[in-house]
């Protein structure tokens, strides 16, 4: 089996790299490694953040023909009771208007489920980052998590008519605001601007130690979803419970 699996940023993939040994990926691909997790061969791509660069990507990334999608990374909370590091996997995806709404693989949300993620009803993928607990708190009726990436992911597989599932580790939780203005730390490509980030943090030192604690959280999350990667992979062709796949599937 060939699986893609998306990330944004290097940090949110970083930890799984390092464990699986991924090697980039030479030629055409822009930003693509590869490694084999159990049986499948995995390949990984790094979108960047936001619609315009995970569309671009993506419609790249899938000239891998793979058989399955996971369109992963960290996500913000928006509930209260999701804790940092905590894997979500969702039923479906949509905007925060309601104007649109992609479904995940049921399958594949069931496999996940079987390694240890919450299933959740809903993620929402904003066109731009989420900051503040009002915010959060706002748009909660609507979804459990919110990402910038996880729709235009799986639109893109459903298009091309393979299997897709959005699974993300929690970085933030509900009641949390994020320190900085991270609409404005993005470069073009939808990679972080480390000297926009320097100079956001300049400009007011007060935001420095919420702005490591995001980055203690961040990287937590990403090891967990590291750890979660490899049990899904190491036990979706395995099928030791297609008996319980079929009971969860029918319910």
């Amino acid at each position: 089996m060939r699986a893609l699996v998306t990330f944004a940023l290097d940090n949110e993939f970083d930890p799984w790299r390092r464990s699986r040994r991924f090697q980039r990926v030479t030629g055409a691909w822009d930003r693509m490694y590869a490694a084999r997790v159990g049986s499948v061969d995995v390949n990984v791509v790094l979108t960047g953040a936001g619609q315009f660069a995970a569309q671009r990507a993506i419609a790249q990334a899938l000239q891998v023909k793979p058989e399955i999608v996971v369109a992963s990374g960290l996500a913000g909370a928006l509930k209260p009771g999701y804790s940092i590091g905590q894997i979500l996997v969702a039923r479906g995806i949509a905007n925060p208007e309601g104007t649109r709404f992609v479904v995940s693989d049921p399958e594949l949300v069931v496999d996940a489920e079987y390694v240890g993620a919450t299933r959740v009803e809903k993620f929402l993928v904003s066109d731009r980052v989420i900051s503040t607990a009002a915010e959060k708190k706002e748009l909660a009726a609507h979804g459990d998590a919110v990402d910038m990436e996880s729709i235009h992911v799986l639109a893109a597989a459903a298009h091309a008519r393979i299997p897709a599932v959005a699974i993300r580790s929690v970085s933030d939780d509900a009641e949390t605001d994020l320190p900085l203005d991270f609409d404005r730390v993005f470069n073009d490509r939808g990679m972080v601007s480390l000297p926009n980030v320097i100079g956001q943090a300049m400009r007011k030192p007060q935001r420095i130690k919420g702005l490591l604690q995001l980055a203690r959280h961040s990287e937590r999350a990403s090891k967990a979803l590291a750890a979660f990667l490899n049990r899904f992979f190491e036990n979706i062709t395995e099928g030791p419970y297609e008996d319980a796949k079929a009971d969860a599937l029918a319910i």
